[in-house]
């Protein structure tokens, strides 16, 4: 299947959201997973697992919910800045960023002629976009507002990572609790493992081998802390 330009920068887009809500659930699980093991290793009663796995989604969302908010908004942010730096240098010397515009084309390949012709046909449209998207690879300043579903799509994504390990720990029954959570949390992670390689283009069985080694070191640490601390 072929994509049209605008087609394809969308499907990209979306790719690019995929992979960090991935990211996102694979976290939530790793870290809920880890805790859960921990207190399950020392006899912790349903109650105790329900108030840890409730503190450990809120607080876990919430910050992954933080810190994906002030990414896009600093990025966004960082963007204006060299927005506006560019449009004051077109102010300040039109010419002068005209020619400049200019050698980077010809830099590319282009001929003198053709780079200068190409530099005004794309200055008289819009000189800013102009500069931006041959100086600084900047297609335009998406809206700051986008700061805010990202981060809602980050917590919420956590969260539903984080659900599962404790879910799995709450309703088994205390003698399984352990080894099943253990087992549906290594399936999970090559889930998980397998949908970002789907989105990557990265080989499958590595990141699955990756997600599921690191999950399982997790887990093993949690119960040694647990076996630690409970003594």
């Amino acid at each position: 299947m072929k994509w049209s330009r605008p087609g394809a920068a969308r499907f990209e887009a979306w790719r690019g959201r995929a992979r960090e809500s991935i990211l996102e659930v694979n976290d939530g699980i790793v870290s809920a997973a880890g805790i859960a093991e921990g207190f399950a290793s020392v006899g912790a009663s349903p109650q105790t697992l329900l108030l840890t796995g409730t503190s450990v989604i809120l607080a876990g969302g919430l910050a992954a919910a933080g810190a994906r908010y002030s990414e896009v908004r600093t990025e966004w942010e960082m963007n204006r800045a060299l927005i506006d730096a560019e449009r004051a240098s077109i102010l300040a010397d039109p010419e002068g960023e005209l020619a400049e515009l200019a050698g980077i084309y010809e830099a590319k390949g282009l001929d003198a002629q053709l780079a200068g012709q190409v530099a005004r046909a794309l200055t008289d449209r819009d000189p800013v976009v102009a500069h931006t998207d041959a100086e600084l690879r900047l297609d335009g300043l998406q809206s700051a507002s986008g700061a805010l579903p990202a981060a809602a799509t980050a917590g919420l994504s956590y969260g539903v990572g984080a659900l599962l390990p404790l879910s799995a720990m709450y309703l088994v029954p205390l003698g399984e609790r352990m080894p099943i959570t253990f087992l549906i949390v290594l399936v999970a992670l090559g889930l998980t493992g397998w949908l970002a390689a789907r989105l990557t283009d990265l080989p499958a069985i590595r990141l699955m081998r990756r997600n599921v080694l690191l999950g399982a070191a997790t887990m093993v640490i949690g119960v040694l802390v647990g076996k630690a601390v409970g003594l």
